[in-house]
């Protein structure tokens, strides 16, 4: 299927982009956008630079590759970014130092990052949201990767044992049943000696 340039396409609906706009964004990019990472595009998650929450349309202007790493950075620990309609990057750091990052595809394809319409402005009156009282917040274990595989050998111990006394069980009651042996063959003469 050839891939679609989206133009002036208007945004599309919902948060989650077509499977021919997130083509065109992962050819568009190749690689993670962070300034020094080359995770493929196809391993990558796809950001709104504007979040979808505070209005951010989905669209190839305002969508870009990271790394699930570079994506949690950029999300909880204070990291800004925008985007220009050609997809090129100004990302900056908490500290204030800014990085440009142009599109993978800038040298091999320069057709992909031509102009792909301006980012509409967001609606004066966002729709309400339920969880805007939330903050976003890093996910979190609930147990260590120590305590993890505590847990999973404890229960494959238990199971082991479970598995082990029902055998058991079946061996005694097998031979409480059993006692005299087979019938012994009529046709089993004794060898001559």
């Amino acid at each position: 299927m050839p891939l679609v340039h989206p133009g002036d396409a208007p945004p599309e609906p919902g948060y989650a982009p077509s499977k021919a706009l997130a083509d065109f964004v992962r050819c568009r990019d190749l690689t993670c956008r962070w300034p020094g990472c080359d995770e493929p595009a196809t391993n990558c998650d796809l950001d709104h630079t504007i979040p979808y929450a505070a209005g951010g349309p989905t669209h190839a202007s305002n969508l870009k590759c990271y790394c699930r790493t570079h994506h949690l950075v950029k999300t909880f620990w204070g990291w800004r970014d925008q985007q220009l309609p050609d997809g090129t990057l100004i990302l900056t750091s908490p500290s204030g130092h800014t990085y440009v990052s142009t599109p993978g595809s800038a040298l091999l394809f320069p057709s992909l990052c031509h102009f792909s319409g301006g980012i509409p402005a967001p609606e004066a009156d966002p729709p309400y949201d339920h969880c805007d009282q939330r903050t976003a917040m890093m996910p979190k274990r609930r147990r260590t990767r120590a305590q993890d595989r505590a847990y999973r050998i404890a229960t494959e111990r238990r199971q082991n044992h479970a598995a082990r006394q029902r055998a058991q069980v079946l061996t005694q009651t097998a031979a409480a049943t059993d006692t005299h042996g087979p019938p012994p063959d009529p046709n089993d003469d004794p060898p001559p000696f």
